[in-house]
């Protein structure tokens, strides 16, 4: 089986003739089962990549593949890909269009052709995960930000994807909300698809939240790649990361100031989160 799942190559986008293009001869690849975070300034072509890779939108140049293969742009190629290749909107009134939360998240399995019960069974057991069952028949439009993310997130889980894309899944959240959502993100590991492990792909501007999630970070830059790599080695570089509009992790900081200071050793490996860290502090006193 191809290791990568999806690829870009040399993808131009733009949304109207004499603009400036939102993607510009973008070429990146994504590794099945691999968690990635795809970071970068507002306008850097984040949004616009991730409406490319399930063929909303159709690159002017260039050619998008999913497992080795072209993206067809035919009907049935492109409903059979949308089965697939899931995406969570940064705003989720985009998605959510049902009178109440159940129905919402029962339309996708049952327009997929699934008998009622095998449907029902399927949509109990995601509102349960993600405890939605509070509000599960109150009508969507009529949910918190937080409650509406989560009953998007169920929308495409119900489906068992192969590829997740989340866009700026914390983004206008409250903290407590902030946290559900991030908990829910790291119980994705235990999903997986016929073809295996689930690939979940997060734009976010949260670098403390990338560097301890994520296996890959991609940054961005006015709609081409500036780098691809490790989250420690790219996530420590504040040359890119003040060109992609990034700031250092805050982990990052207390580390290099308690180095600069003496009290950690310059060989420690950088720390991946607070947790982490707080271990080499203890281990130093």
């Amino acid at each position: 089986m191809n290791d990568l799942i999806l690829e870009a190559r040399h993808v131009s986008y733009s949304y109207g003739s004499g603009e400036t293009p939102s993607l510009k001869d973008l070429s990146l690849s994504i590794r099945r089962g691999r968690r990635t975070a795809v970071m970068g300034a507002n306008g850097s072509g984040k949004s616009t990549f991730f409406l490319c890779c399930n063929g909303i939108l159709r690159p002017d140049e260039g050619q998008i593949y999913y497992n080795g293969q072209p993206l067809s742009y035919r009907k049935k190629d492109l409903l059979s890909l949308r089965e697939k290749v899931g995406i969570v909107f940064q705003d989720p009134d985009m998605q959510l269009f049902c009178a109440s939360v159940y129905q919402e998240i029962s339309f996708g399995p049952l327009n997929l052709g699934l008998p009622r019960e095998e449907a029902a069974r399927e949509v109990e057991a995601v509102i349960r995960r993600l405890g939605i069952t509070p509000f599960r028949h109150r009508p969507a439009h009529a949910l918190s930000g937080g409650q509406k993310k989560q009953v998007a997130l169920a929308d495409i889980l119900v489906m068992h994807p192969e590829l997740l894309i989340l866009d700026e899944p914390f983004a206008a959240l409250d903290p407590s909300h902030v946290h559900i959502i991030r908990d829910m993100i790291r119980d994705l590991e235990k999903d997986s698809s016929p073809s295996g492990p689930l690939t979940v792909v997060i734009a976010t501007h949260d670098t403390d939240f990338a560097l301890e999630w994520a296996d890959e970070v991609i940054l961005f830059s006015e709609g081409q790649v500036l780098a691809q790599g490790a989250p420690a080695s790219v996530l420590t570089d504040r040359e890119l990361l003040a060109r992609a509009s990034l700031d250092l992790p805050g982990v990052i900081k207390v580390f290099e100031s308690l180095q600069a200071a003496g009290l950690l050793g310059a060989d420690l490996p950088a720390p991946k989160h607070l947790d982490q860290l707080t271990d080499y502090i203890r281990h130093t006193v």
